[in-house]
């Protein structure tokens, strides 16, 4: 496959210039929405985020051939080399469905975020959803998989895998098992892609995904801006964006700057150095993304946590430049939630917040 050595590379170096056909082919819009007073910056298009056309099967012929998984009972796993019937058990798997623009082909879904359909197409996110994760219990799981007949599962990985799940699916059809680590979605999207039987075409969507993190770099010259990333939820209020997570990674991608007590590498926290003083309070920057969503108490407190002293005194808040994104997108796995925080980013880091 051989592309995950040049995309990370590229993400991380995306400092060369746009294409002109970038911005011509992806314009960005901006669907209105508000979330506790506050206008959602919502790049996505969702009726428009799958590929219209499949990417053509590149294995010739009605047999199988081998690929990759990460179960640990099989390495490799027999798959039809050009899949009719797509069980699709991840976030992931679906995205990558999706912008491979195999929509039709997926029969049933698992693991997709609540808000799904802000990125996601009715038709996709409204198919069977089978609630199977690596832990489900496997009689049940394969009885759901059964239901839908198909030729191909893709199942996320869980961070604390019952095997017998996937024994149970895999005697439905041949199961692929993939790494869900929003740390590793590139790799993720190559071995899901190659599970489809399309692995340039998985690669061409990550060579997308390069352009996009340079064009917008170029555009918004981020790395001259602290950019916050905060998330606001039923459980922890407001809080510094955990780095392992989409939104994160492409701020890294384009190389934002960031503030002192939030800066990353590879996904992982850069603690201050112990001889660096303070500088105001940790959320606050010269932008903030506020990434809301998730929960049924998601919309009261962002409410609440939006009229605290300690937020309304942030510089960018008072400054309106806050901007309210969607935990779905933001905290999303693969190329089609990555082109979509790509646009959140482009839209919005340089200007300035809608009154809420």
């Amino acid at each position: 496959m051989g592309v995950v050595g040049p995309l990370v590379v590229g993400l991380v170096l995306a400092g060369c210039g746009p294409s002109p056909v970038d911005m011509v082919e992806h314009p960005v819009t901006t669907t209105p929405s508000r979330m506790a007073g506050e206008e959602l910056q919502r790049s996505a298009e969702p009726e428009e985020s799958c590929s219209p056309v499949p990417a053509p099967a590149e294995f010739a012929g009605n047999g199988v051939r081998r690929v990759e998984s990460v179960d640990p009972a099989d390495a490799t796993v027999e798959v039809p080399r050009s899949p009719e019937r797509i069980l699709a058990l991840g976030a992931g798997a679906v995205d990558v469905a999706c912008g491979l623009g195999l929509q039709d082909l997926v029969v049933g879904t698992s693991g997709l975020p609540r808000d799904a359909d802000v990125y996601l197409p009715t038709p996709l996110v409204g198919l069977p959803d089978l609630a199977i994760t690596g832990d489900s219990g496997a009689e049940e799981a394969a009885a759901a998989a059964r239901e839908l007949d198909p030729d191909l599962i893709v199942l996320a990985d869980s961070p604390d895998p019952d095997p017998s799940v996937v024994r149970a699916l895999a005697e439905v059809a041949p199961t692929v098992v993939y790494d869900a680590r929003a740390l590793n979605w590139t790799e993720s999207t190559e071995a899901i892609a190659d599970a489809y039987g399309r692995p340039r075409a998985g690669g061409d969507l990550l060579l997308d995904v390069i352009d996009r993190a340079r064009f917008t770099a170029d555009a918004t010259t981020p790395s001259d801006t602290w950019v916050s990333l905060v998330s606001v939820s039923d459980a922890d209020g407001v809080a510094v964006q955990r780095p392992d997570t989409l939104g994160s990674l492409m701020l890294e991608a384009v190389g934002a700057g960031r503030p002192p007590a939030q800066r990353t590498r590879d996904g992982q926290r850069i603690e201050p150095a112990p001889e660096s003083p303070p500088v105001g309070d940790e959320l606050d920057g010269d932008v903030i993304f506020a990434v809301v969503g998730g929960g049924d108490g998601s919309e009261q407190s962002a409410r609440e946590a939006f009229a605290t002293e300690r937020w309304t005194d942030l510089d960018a808040v008072g400054a309106r430049r806050m901007f309210v994104v969607d935990r779905a997108v933001w905290e999303g796995s693969g190329p089609v939630a990555a082109r979509a925080v790509l646009d959140d980013i482009r839209s919005s880091i340089n200007g300035i917040a809608p009154d809420g």
